[in-house]
């Protein structure tokens, strides 16, 4: 059953690697850290476990802390505003991991660059490859950002609408489906069942 339930959450990292982030009035997060409650030692982004994302225009974030000073283990659960705030989650910290992890499941996660090395030449995409210069439609809900930018949440095309799936590894080691389409090379989305009239 738990692997299952892995399947549908995404993976806790360093929190270091989710960061910077940025806010859409331009504030950026760049570093963060919190005392070790143990001996007060500050324990920064690095030592840190767990998923920080930006949803909504807010920094959700939920790790564990390991303390180098003492080896203190301890959750940190918080929500960080626009305005660099950070805001105490009210809720159990284990419902709010839960939740965190399924609400970013289908957002980009940080990549290791060494993942998506590979030696022999990829295939090209069998899908659509479309940029700036074409006739794209883009949703004015946001998923979140990615590099700067915010993510659509849907895309319509050549009268074709496309949800977003995931973002593009970096490298270019990927295949695309033929029901995907890379934006700007870097969101890939799937063609949704719906067509537009």
């Amino acid at each position: 059953m738990t692997k299952w339930i892995a399947l549908f959450m995404a993976k806790p990292d360093k929190i270091s690697r989710f960061l910077p982030i940025t806010f859409s009035n331009g504030m950026k997060v760049q570093r963060f850290g919190k005392q070790c409650p143990a001996c007060r030692t500050m324990v920064g982004a690095d030592q840190m476990t767990g998923i920080a994302s930006l949803i909504r225009n807010r920094i959700f974030l939920a790790a564990e802390g390991c303390c180098t000073a003492c080896g203190e283990r301890f959750p940190i659960t918080c929500v960080i505003t626009d305005d660099k705030r950070v805001h105490r989650v009210m809720i159990p910290g284990a419902l709010f991991r839960f939740w965190l992890q399924r609400a970013v499941r289908n957002l980009p996660q940080p990549t290791d660059p060494r993942e998506w090395e590979l030696n022999e030449p990829q295939p090209a995409p069998a899908g659509l490859v479309v940029g700036d210069g074409d006739d794209v439609l883009r949703s004015e809900e946001s998923l979140g950002r990615f590099q700067g930018d915010a993510i659509p949440a849907w895309i319509e095309y050549d009268q074709l609408r496309y949800l977003f799936e995931r973002a593009a590894p970096p490298g270019g080691a990927f295949r695309l489906e033929e029901d995907e389409l890379l934006l700007d090379g870097r969101l890939i989305y799937r063609r949704s069942a719906r067509q537009v009239v």
